[in-house]
């Protein structure tokens, strides 16, 4: 279901910012991904199909930020309303207008993480969970080495 442009349906389920509502086949909510997220939201449906396009899925709840698909695809948003829509933005939180800008410069990089569909496979999240493990390590004997 795609909502009107006034937000009729969005207001209905609790007018909260950028959730997405999966609705059964009885017409009842599902499942609610407070921040939009594709994988998350992949797999509830999955979940719900296996039900037969009933029930509560995932415990009904998702309200975990992604925020790495924001700052990966953030800045086209804040760009077409530049520069008054980065300084006010960056005026009332530092950063989250430099980190979109950031994300984007670097998108051919973050984007196949970040902008996927589909869940990573666990392989490929236990790596980057070692690879980014290693960096901390790496980071913190480094400063370690200058005191």
């Amino acid at each position: 279901m795609v909502d009107d442009l006034q937000g009729t349906v969005h207001q209905v389920y609790g007018g909260l910012a950028d959730p997405t509502y999966l609705i059964d086949t009885d017409g009842r909510v599902a499942f609610y991904n407070m921040w939009t997220h594709a994988p998350t939201l992949h797999e509830a449906i999955e979940e719900l199909l296996k039900q037969d396009g009933r029930g509560v899925v995932m415990g009904g709840t998702h309200r975990t930020p992604h925020l790495l698909a924001s700052m990966t695809d953030g800045w086209k948003g804040l760009r077409r309303g530049f520069p008054q829509s980065a300084v006010e933005l960056e005026l009332s939180a530092p950063g989250m207008a430099s980190l979109p800008w950031l994300g984007y410069q670097i998108r051919p990089l973050l984007a196949p993480l970040t902008l996927r569909g589909e869940p990573l496979p666990l392989p490929v999240k236990f790596g980057l969970a070692i690879g980014a493990g290693a960096l901390l390590a790496l980071g913190y004997r480094a400063l370690a080495r200058r005191k």
